[in-house]
């Protein structure tokens, strides 16, 4: 009875919802409302979109170096915290503070890293700049939009990967340890042929969990550059929710979301057959 509302969310709701997207991507529902289907219209529509090789290769970029980001810092943060640091309650006020980003508002952390990249000579950056280099104030979000929002998502999304990595690496017999080091191997030996073995399959189930919700994410993007300028800074998602909500375009913003079906179905074939995944699935 407790699981009911999650289960009721999960298997009725999502499933409507689901195909309440795939059948108006057939229509030309606009602002009207009204349900004209219209065949695979805006299927080639957004084939033949002269905005999409760009917002393709922003996707691609985005989840590729922003899951890099996530998987390493994370990753680092994990072995500091879990095994460089002796103390398990200074490890854990550390792991504790990285955190905080996850449990704020994303709306307090685009507004903080609006106010570093700020393009008046009061932002954080350009302040430092000045004062170091006497440079004149630049405007970083305009210049660097996506680099920027690579940076937010990877840097602050690190929190799942670092909690998941310390948990597995916690989790380590410690006397594997102590025959390493009786056995004369270094820090460095540890590294490599002890602990990033024990982190296979967190290491795989990070790498799939995260690299789909990226494709799947935009909300970071929307409140930091909303896209711009000139969709130097737009994804896939992103492109859909503005379709669909701004232009209020939802057929072929519902046609747009579509595309990412096959992806995230591709990625999970791969993951269950050339990833060993089914092996994971049949141990639990």
């Amino acid at each position: 009875m407790m699981l009911s509302p999650f289960m009721f969310n999960q298997y009725v709701l999502f499933t409507i919802t689901a195909m309440m997207v795939v059948l108006i991507s057939f229509t030309s529902m606009d602002s009207a409302l009204r349900w004209e289907f219209n065949g695979l219209i805006n299927f080639q529509k957004a084939l033949l979109d002269p905005a999409i090789g760009l917002i393709v290769l922003n996707t691609v970029l985005f989840v590729a170096v922003t899951l890099f980001i996530k998987v390493v810092w994370g990753l680092i943060i994990a072995l500091t915290t879990t095994y460089y640091i002796r103390s398990e309650r200074l490890g854990t006020f550390f792991r504790m503070i990285w955190l905080l980003p996850r449990v704020s508002p994303g709306v307090v952390e685009a507004l903080l890293w609006t106010w570093i990249f700020s393009s008046s000579s009061y932002g954080i950056l350009n302040t430092l700049m000045f004062h170091l280099y006497g440079w004149e104030a630049v405007d970083w979000l305009d210049r660097y939009p996506l680099l920027i929002n690579i940076a937010l998502s990877g840097v602050m999304g690190s929190s799942l990967s670092m909690v998941v990595f310390s948990s597995a690496i916690q989790s380590i017999d410690k006397s594997y340890f102590y025959v390493a080091k009786v056995d004369g191997a270094n820090e460095m030996t540890i590294l490599r042929k002890l602990i990033i073995p024990f982190l296979k399959w967190p290491l795989t189930f990070i790498l799939i969990w995260q690299g789909l919700s990226l494709f799947t994410s935009y909300e970071s993007i929307l409140l930091l550059t909303d896209g711009g300028p000139m969709h130097r800074s737009e994804t896939w998602a992103l492109y859909a929710f503005h379709t669909a909500f701004f232009t209020l375009d939802f057929g072929y913003g519902s046609a747009i979301s579509l595309f990412i079906l096959p992806i995230v179905i591709l990625v999970m074939v791969i993951s269950y057959r050339l990833f060993g995944f089914s092996k994971l699935m049949k141990s639990v």
